[in-house]
């Protein structure tokens, strides 16, 4: 029993779920953290999330499952393949999801979001082009898998019904291509330029050096992104105006998002596993200390008035 509980767990990829947190950044950013009644909508949102990460995954497995067999490695890592759950299983998964998620648009996420159900329709959309078509092209591939972060994003601004910087969605996708380019240089370096390419064609195209330099581009794009929408959004450059000291110190998480990136590129550098598992590198002392900084800091800068109402009640 155990071990058909730990396949269906691999069918539906729960490990992957993290990424859909990216449904929560619009309430923090937008100050309204603290509005409890935004909260049923977004958790529902955060599950359809999941089912729509799942049901994507699935479809991908059912389509390459002859030739996941032809691979040790993904053998041991997909049900499917392996043989431990049926296509027919696979199938009746399918339509449970697409049913938990049709329901739940119409019936549970009041009033129905028309905003939220066009970003779950562009991440199908988007998950089915990468898997059937764009998978197979250079950069194409990176940027189009990249692209589901911001849908995620999005998709809680848009059941908040909030509007954020387009700086802060751009930081987004930068850090889903950062993320992006390490997982292909993890598996170039693990795998090897000839295994690589029986896991995806389009290592053809890929060399470590040119995601070498990819991954300075984007980390220093990344770096600078963040940076003028903290800049920009405390105004802190505009004549004449003088922040407070709470919407200043948020500077302070400049320097140490950019450890964040040195750390996280060091990390995949000496265990390129970490590249292509992301969340072993959530576990490491040194990110987990410089990520809960930057969200304190934050914390403080966006709700400061509201901690000091809450402290003189």
């Amino acid at each position: 029993m155990s071990s058909k509980i730990r396949s269906i767990v691999k069918l539906l990829r729960v490990r992957q779920y993290y990424k859909n947190v990216m449904i929560f950044v619009g309430i923090f950013f937008s100050e309204r953290l603290f509005e409890v009644s935004l909260y049923f909508n977004l958790l529902i949102g955060f599950i359809l999330l999941c089912c729509t990460s799942s049901f994507n995954y699935i479809i991908n497995d059912l389509k390459d499952i002859e030739k996941d067999r032809k691979h040790a490695e993904k053998i041991k890592n997909k049900p499917l393949a392996s043989g431990d759950l049926s296509s027919f299983f696979a199938i009746l998964t399918l339509i449970i999801l697409g049913g938990i998620i049709i329901l739940s648009l119409i019936f549970l996420i009041k009033p129905p979001n028309l905003g939220f159900i066009f970003m779950i329709i562009l991440l199908i959309i988007t998950g089915q082009l990468y898997n059937h078509l764009l998978k197979n092209y250079a950069f194409t591939d990176i940027i189009i898998l990249s692209t589901g972060y911001l849908w995620r994003a999005l998709a809680g601004c848009a059941i908040i019904e909030e509007y954020v910087s387009a700086w802060l969605f751009l930081a987004i996708f930068e850090v889903a291509m950062f993320l992006s380019i390490a997982k292909r240089k993890g598996d170039l370096e693990i795998l090897g330029k000839d295994k690589a390419l029986e896991h995806k064609k389009v290592y053809n195209q890929y060399s470590l050096k040119l995601l070498d330099q990819f991954h300075v581009i984007i980390a220093g794009s990344l770096f600078m992104t963040y940076s003028l929408y903290l800049i920009l959004h405390f105004q802190l450059a505009e004549p004449g105006v003088i922040p407070a000291l709470y919407e200043y110190i948020a500077i302070l998480t400049i320097p140490i998002s950019l450890y964040l990136l040195m750390r996280y590129m060091y990390l995949t550098s000496a265990d390129p596993k970490i590249a292509r598992n992301t969340e072993k590198a959530f576990l490491d002392v040194g990110m987990i200390i410089a990520a809960f900084l930057i969200f304190v800091i934050l914390f403080i800068s966006f709700y400061y008035d509201t901690l000091i109402q809450f402290l003189n009640l």
